[in-house]
């Protein structure tokens, strides 16, 4: 895999998951009427938001200038790189199914809704943060692709970290608003991996 091709892999992973997300966003808005409760900003939110853009710069580095971020090469093996395919395609297929079986569950932002229910169902039934375990496939895939600390690094601390915190605030409201349910819930399942 040349840097060519890793770069366009690299950028057309992203893309998708940027249209992805606004297709679900577009066929359900966030019902702000609706909404008891929802994440707000903190200090860790905002630090995972510019880890974020430096991810996305440093991804578009890599593809329209790639000697910008040469310093950034962990040298991966060219069969390395083509087998980072294989994680984004399994975190795009699970992001789909999650999105399925959460219908208009679902929110581009963590909230509570009033008609809030709680999902059992398709990769729910496993484990309870399916989406943020699609996201580290699908964005962690990028340091596999590009053979960059730069890029890879920077996608993989940036979800990690919205998703803990993501994940610390959904298992609280959830708990919150289920009760009993949701600690039985939570016994049975995993948070991004399923429990056996």
């Amino acid at each position: 895999m040349n840097r060519r091709s890793s770069g366009s892999l690299s950028l057309f992973s992203i893309i998708s998951f940027v249209a992805h997300r606004a297709y679900y966003t577009r066929r359900f808005p966030p019902a702000e009427s609706e909404t008891i409760d929802r994440l707000e900003w903190t200090p860790l939110t905002v630090l995972a938001a510019l880890l974020s853009l430096l991810a996305l710069l440093s991804t578009m580095a890599y593809v329209i200038s790639p000697f910008l971020v040469s310093w950034g090469s962990a040298g991966l093996p060219y069969w390395l790189r083509w087998l980072g395919v294989a994680p984004s395609v399994v975190g795009f297929i699970l992001l789909e199914w999650s999105h399925r079986a959460l219908g208009r569950n679902w929110s581009d932002q963590p909230r509570i809704t009033r008609a809030q229910q709680l999902v059992q169902n398709g990769p729910y039934k496993w484990i309870r943060h399916p989406i943020y375990a699609g996201f580290l496939l699908i964005l962690g895939s990028t340091l596999l692709i590009s053979s960059n600390w730069l890029a890879g690094g920077a996608w993989i601390s940036s979800v990690a970290l919205d998703g803990a915190v993501r994940m610390r605030y959904e298992e609280q409201a959830m708990l919150q608003r289920f009760g009993a349910e949701y600690q039985e819930y939570k016994r049975r399942t995993g948070a991004i991996l399923p429990r056996f």
